[in-house]
């Protein structure tokens, strides 16, 4: 059992120097979709965030000197491609002039993939861009809750998309949302993303989080179906020629070999500054990219502020250690009662807000089956992999 977690201090909370990795910006809260587990609030406004709002905050993000030596700056939070190419010329243009050479940036979207087309590619190959595609598997799961305002399915329009990268040459990452329903179908899931061409795919759950207040894995004996499913996800991949990168995996084994295993007391999303969100009228959050937009129900709005112009001004400074003060607690819990803790570090606020109402909170459906039921999973197939004493 380790010691239990720092509780950061307020001028430690508020010091970004040189800390920031995740810089998550929103151009526009609208989206073409109306998927049934989104979180994200206002997804039928239009509103674009302005090229003054984007230029304050890389501004004050290379005046600041908040940015780390590499930076991923996320066009996110809505259907990032709605807003056009041309408007990412200009927005581009503003984060190479503004941030610091020294600082290594690189731009991704995360898109539906219904708007791609050869423009966009062209866009994307210049720009080296890195792109991840939203799609759920099979027609049959990913039609049941990625659709249209009036219902009907979006995966041959994102299967099209796809093919205009794959033809483009275009590397992508893929991002499926698993439900209840695609625990039952693990090889059919394997199968089509084994041949679709992405780089890497990342299996996120149906979170309860923000606007999306229920989820199907949270139901009796999902936990068992969960186990199961990646369980035969593992089998499969032992015996695939061409085995899938899963980003899931990747992240055990990478925390299995980090020297600083065991000795890590937070996360990225859990300590102020690594990640900074900003919404399209220039409101700002960090921790969790989900909390934008969000109320905490006793220390209301999530927002630090609503404009970064000059860097985080006293009220952003005091709303943030009242913020951290409560999420350090939830870690110091965590490190005291998970034998987990040294793989998720803490948890997630969003995940701890969604479904505690709070963030100083313990283990979440998230973490229970993402981190516990994952990390179980893995070690279980590497212990059989290993000759038996005796």
């Amino acid at each position: 059992m380790h010691a239990p977690a720092d509780i950061p201090s307020e001028p430690e909370a508020t010091d970004w120097r040189a800390r920031l990795e995740l810089l998550v910006l929103q151009p526009t809260p609208f989206c073409n979709l109306d998927c049934a587990y989104c979180y994200l609030p206002n997804r039928k406004d239009t509103s674009r965030m302005s090229m003054a709002t984007l230029d304050s905050v890389i501004s004050t993000v290379a005046t600041e000197g908040w940015a780390s030596a590499q930076l991923s700056v996320i066009w996110h939070a809505g259907e990032p491609l709605v807003v056009g190419p041309a408007w990412y010329e200009e927005a581009f243009e503003i984060v190479a002039k503004r941030i610091p050479q020294s600082v290594a940036v690189r731009h991704h979207f995360q898109t539906n993939a219904v708007l791609l087309n050869a423009s966009w590619c062209e866009f994307i190959k210049r720009h080296n861009v890195r792109v991840g595609v939203s799609i759920d598997g099979p027609a049959f799961l990913h039609d049941a809750r990625r659709r249209t305002r009036d219902g009907k399915g979006t995966h041959a329009k994102v299967m099209r998309g796809v093919e205009r990268l794959r033809e483009a040459g275009v590397d992508f990452n893929v991002i499926c949302v698993l439900t209840r329903q695609s625990l039952a179908h693990p090889d059919d899931i394997f199968d089509f993303f084994s041949g679709l061409g992405a780089r890497e795919i990342g299996f996120n759950v149906e979170e309860v989080e923000a606007d999306n207040a229920a989820s199907s894995l949270m139901d009796a004996g999902v936990e068992g179906e969960f186990r199961a499913f990646f369980r035969r996800i593992v089998e499969r991949q032992q015996a695939a020629t061409q085995p899938l990168r899963i980003r899931e995996f990747e992240k055990v084994f990478a925390a299995l070999r980090s020297p600083r295993f065991g000795h890590l007391r937070a996360n990225m999303q859990n300590r102020a500054g690594h990640v900074l969100t900003v919404g399209w009228d220039g409101s700002f959050s960090t921790w969790s990219p989900e909390l934008l937009g969000g109320v905490h129900p006793d220390l209301g709005s999530l927002a630090l502020g609503t404009s970064l112009e000059g860097g985080l001004d006293a009220r952003a400074r005091a709303r943030l250690a009242v913020f951290q003060d409560e999420i350090g607690r939830g870690i110091a819990k965590c490190e005291r009662t998970c034998e987990y803790f040294s793989f998720c570090l803490g948890g997630v606020p969003a995940n701890k807000l969604g479904e505690h109402g709070r963030f100083d909170g313990t283990e979440t459906m998230f973490c229970r089956l993402t981190e516990k039921v994952m990390t179980d999973v893995l070690l279980d197939a590497l212990d059989a992999s290993l000759p038996k004493a005796g």
